[in-house]
């Protein structure tokens, strides 16, 4: 009987193991305040972001605030648009939680320069991890205005700056304390 109380006791502790190796390396919470981004040879940009995110439902007792199903609103900004680049760091959008690291999928009408100086339509991707603080930016677009499609994929770096003006309630949802755990 003590060999199998050992043997069932190893199997929890390599179990458990095994889970916490798994977890998110940034599991306490997801990411919230102002950041610098940054990428060689464009300007610097500021990125706002607030997360919110659902509270889990855990064994229905209580709420487990943890960063699952959250989604990150983020705003990139420059001082001012008086060129492309700078113009192009100007979106918003949000970033799902996917494989470990935040995707933002934004449209961008002028997002492309033409060989001829003129701008076209764009699609890019920002990918980044929020414990390395690093990422890529990739910038897709189709064949238009003499140029053949294409993709390029810019490494960035974000440094955090300061906190929100403004507290942000992650979790703004009611949650039932039983049941079903209907939030409202």
């Amino acid at each position: 009987m003590g060999t199998i109380a050992r043997a069932l006791g190893s199997v929890v502790v390599v179990a458990g193991a095994a889970v916490g190796a798994a977890a998110p390396a940034s599991a306490d919470q997801p990411m919230e305040g102002v950041y610098s981004y940054h990428a060689d040879g464009m300007p610097t940009a500021l990125w706002t972001i607030f997360p919110i995110c659902v509270p889990t439902v855990g064994d229905l007792r209580e709420p487990l605030e943890l960063p699952v199903a959250c989604t990150l609103h983020v705003t990139s900004a420059t001082d001012n648009k008086t060129t492309y680049e700078l113009n192009a760091l100007n979106w918003g959008g949000d970033a799902k939680l996917t494989g470990g690291q935040w995707n933002i999928i934004t449209s961008n009408t002028a997002g492309f320069l033409c060989p001829d100086g003129s701008t076209a339509p764009s699609q890019d991707t920002y990918t980044f991890d929020d414990v390395t603080l690093t990422g890529v930016h990739t910038l897709a677009n189709v064949a238009q205005c003499g140029a053949q499609p294409g993709m390029k994929k810019i490494p960035f770096t974000l440094k955090y700056e300061q906190p929100l003006s403004n507290p942000v309630d992650r979790y703004p949802l009611v949650c039932e304390p039983a049941g079903n755990r209907l939030c409202r």
